[in-house]
């Protein structure tokens, strides 16, 4: 028995496992990163899991998307076994003096390629049932996809590799023939194998390995070979090796650049294992060269792509489409901040908003109760496509319930992300229907718009663009744009939404000073000092500063008024989907929007500093409280939330581990923290007009029992749908609704 498992362990396919496990870590992390996406045990929230289990292509979820996302990943496969077979095939001498010496150590080396695929395949059966409530032909279709793709690129290997790669029978020739010379360094940092190395070779005590026939054969004696045979086989395998790992570059750098063509746009699952291709393969070439020194070269290659980008002799960063670069950039400075938002300013920016104000009373009917109207602020939260869905149907179903009251008589609308893609979608839409288009806002298609998968064109661009090819660009009014993951979110978003969200911020200035819709602020966080840029096409100084009289002129700013700011910049041609793009710029995901300022702001998702919009709603009550007290009969804060408050404290038992890091985790708890900052705005509010002035009404996403919560991602699956079309009937909401039209009667 103890032979037994002595021969055992001293399989190839065994010690090949040992081998990873003791030199391949990065490599073998790869495995263990993509297995723990496609489980959701890391990135549920965020929906990274979606890349893999519901990949789209032109728009569909079915048998070709997984027929893309299974040959990439075949891609992959094959990536992974090249690189490691470089790398330590001459740890295993006795290959060269097989027949198809790859194509042998390929089908070795398949027990964690193996243990893998099981756990794959079992979480995407779960996952289309569960997530998708797709029938068993529809899961077997796909996985029958993922199979071919899987199998089509396998075969096209075995095919090259058939052809190409040599044994060393190849080259032992009858004398007076001479064998190509193939000793001929290709790279420099060649592991050269002499015939000591053959002989005292660690893994060189592999007693057995696995034919294609499944058969275990005994392993050869190489040690009578002369060398230079030996070398030439792995030499020659090595090139052919070096031909695939490019051909998974060049896939990538194609189809980046054809990012706008949606037959080239790959699913973002797909692009994800091309990129895996490509990492696997740049740590194998490096640590073939550079042996020792890879840690030292990488670290080098950082600082210097740092230096390159920090002095902008390559110029990565993402631009607000519209805005003019080309010109002398403007100080960011406090001098410069108090230029901008002067009393004279600020008192101009208050009269105009009195005016639209005023605009905003004369439109309201005259309530059977009241004389004087409701002011509606309609705060909504980030949170992704998930807010997105909720506050379309949120607004759809209130406006429905309210016979077309509830958005007509709302005056303000603000709040972060996802919510205000919806928002930005709504309004226009009540605009276009205003201004004579047939449009019935209740419409289910308006909703599914909102619903329509943002994450995979953003994911696949990059990957196949940002990371290797950042240099494409597009024209707008004489100037030049990247086309990055910014340029395609936006690109996607328009179409999903019938490029209702493709006009210039500007052109919103007439509707909203007539008060025909909603004013909009949005408010993306400044990531360089941490305050607020308010856009909006009307002045909006008097939001920049907390409201204060003239004695304290030490409190700063706040915020900054965008149209300000950038006056001589082309701010009334910023492109609003741009503006609602760096409103909703969460990090990694989508890329910081620059402005041209000296020095060089950047934008973050407005969900940082003010998730739901309250803070600007709170701040714009007390900035016209006299107005509102004169001309209202109450206030009600309308708030849209993507997810319900933490209801009762975290307490969990923490490691040496968790105790460590335990201090910077409170990051974990941003959106937590600012209901708590709401708390005390409201009660302020409160404080300023009165308990019975002031209705705060909020409409809560809570899945529904049984059901997992929908994702903070930029794709939803068909079970996340329903569950939150299904949360706006729960008793809560609907107790809310009630008395939401109790307050606006």
């Amino acid at each position: 028995m103890k032979e037994r498992i002595i021969d055992w362990y001293y399989t190839f396919p065994i010690q090949l496992v040992v081998l990873h496990l003791k030199s391949n870590l990065f490599l073998l992390f790869l495995w263990l990163f993509t297995l723990l996406l496609a489980t959701g045990q890391m990135g549920m929230n965020w929906g990274f899991m979606y890349l893999l289990m519901s990949p789209e292509y032109m728009g569909e979820v079915g048998f070709y998307s997984f027929a893309l996302v299974g040959g990439a990943f075949g891609g992959f496969l094959v990536t992974w076994n090249i690189t490691t077979y470089i790398l330590h095939s001459p740890q295993f001498p006795f290959l060269a003096s097989l027949q198809r010496p790859f194509t042998k150590f390929f089908m070795n080396n398949a027990i964690i390629p193996l243990l893998f695929l099981s756990v794959f395949f079992w979480t995407l059966i779960d996952f289309q049932w569960y997530y998708e409530c797709w029938d068993g032909w529809t899961i077997t279709n796909n996985l029958i996809g993922f199979i071919f793709g899987f199998l089509t690129t396998l075969i096209v290997t075995i095919i090259y590799f058939q052809f190409t790669n040599k044994d060393i029978f190849s080259f032992v020739k009858p004398e007076g023939k001479r064998p190509p010379n193939l000793e001929k360094p290709i790279l420099p940092g060649n592991r050269i194998m002499t015939l000591e190395t053959v002989k005292h070779a660690e893994y060189s005590r592999v007693r057995s390995y696995l034919t294609e026939s499944f058969k275990w054969r005994p392993v050869r004696n190489v040690a009578h070979y002369e060398e230079k045979f030996l070398y030439k086989v792995f030499r020659q395998n090595h090139f052919n090796s070096i031909v695939l790992q490019s051909a998974s570059i060049m896939i990538l750098i194609v189809t980046g650049y054809m990012i706008e063509s949606e037959f080239f746009r790959i699913p973002a699952g797909a692009s994800y294992f091309i990129f895996l291709s490509v990492i696997t393969s740049i740590a194998g070439v490096m640590s073939y060269w550079l042996h020792k020194w890879t840690a030292i070269f990488s670290i080098f290659l950082i600082i210097v792509i740092n230096t390159l980008t920090k002095h902008e002799y390559i110029d990565p960063k993402n631009k607000a489409f519209g805005l003019i670069y080309d010109q002398e950039q403007v100080a960011y400075d406090y001098d410069k901040m108090d230029a901008l938002h002067t009393p004279e300013n600020i008192e101009k920016d208050k009269a105009v908003t009195l005016g639209v104000l005023e605009k905003w009373k004369a439109k309201q009917p005259q309530s059977r109760l009241k004389e004087k109207p409701k002011l509606i602020i309609i705060g909504t939260s980030g949170g992704g496509l998930r807010a997105s869905y909720w506050t379309m149907q949120v607004l759809q179903q209130l406006d429905k319930a309210t016979n077309g009251k509830f958005f007509n008589q709302t005056a303000l609308v603000t709040g972060a992300s996802g919510g205000m893609i919806a928002m930005g979608y709504y309004r226009e839409l009540s605009l276009r229907k205003l201004q004579g288009e047939d449009i019935d806002l209740a419409d289910q298609k308006y909703l599914e718009n909102t619903g329509k998968d943002l994450l995979n064109p953003v994911i696949f661009t990059a990957v196949s663009n940002d990371i290797f090819l950042p240099w494409g660009r597009f024209e707008e009014n004489g100037q030049k744009y990247p086309k990055d993951r910014g340029y395609i979110f936006e690109w996607q978003m328009r179409n999903n939404l019938d490029g209702l969200v493709n006009k210039k911020i500007g052109e919103y200035r007439e509707p909203e000073i007539n008060a025909e819709i909603p004013m909009m602020l949005l408010a993306p966080a400044i990531v360089n000092d941490g305050r607020r840029l308010l856009i909006s096409p009307l002045g909006v100084s008097h939001m920049a500063t907390p409201p204060h009289g003239s004695k304290y002129d030490e409190i700063g700013h706040d915020a900054i008024d965008f149209g300000k700011l950038m006056d001589k910049h082309g701010a009334e041609q910023l492109r609003f989907s741009t503006a609602i793009r760096a409103n909703a710029s969460f990090p990694y995901i989508l890329p910081n929007v620059a402005l041209p300022t000296e020095p060089r702001i950047e934008l973050a998702d407005a969900g940082f500093m003010d998730n739901m919009g309250l803070n600007a709603g709170h701040r714009f009550v007390h900035v016209f409280k006299d107005w509102i007290k004169e001309n209202t009969s109450g206030i009600v804060f309308v708030v849209i939330r993507g997810s319900a408050p933490q209801s009762k404290p975290i307490s969990e038992r923490q490691g040496f581990i968790e105790s460590a890091i335990n201090p910077i985790r409170i990051m974990r708890r941003i959106v937590d923290i600012q209901d708590f900052e709401q708390d005390t705005y409201l009660s302020y509010t409160l404080d300023i007009f009165g308990e019975d002035f002031v209705d705060f009404i909020p409409f809560t996403y809570n899945e529904g029992e049984g059901t997992n919560k929908a994702s903070m991602s930029l794709h939803l699956t068909r079970r996340e749908k329903i569950d939150i079309i299904n949360s706006f009937y729960q008793t809560e909401n609907q107790n809310n609704l009630i008395r939401l039209k109790k307050a606006m009667r």
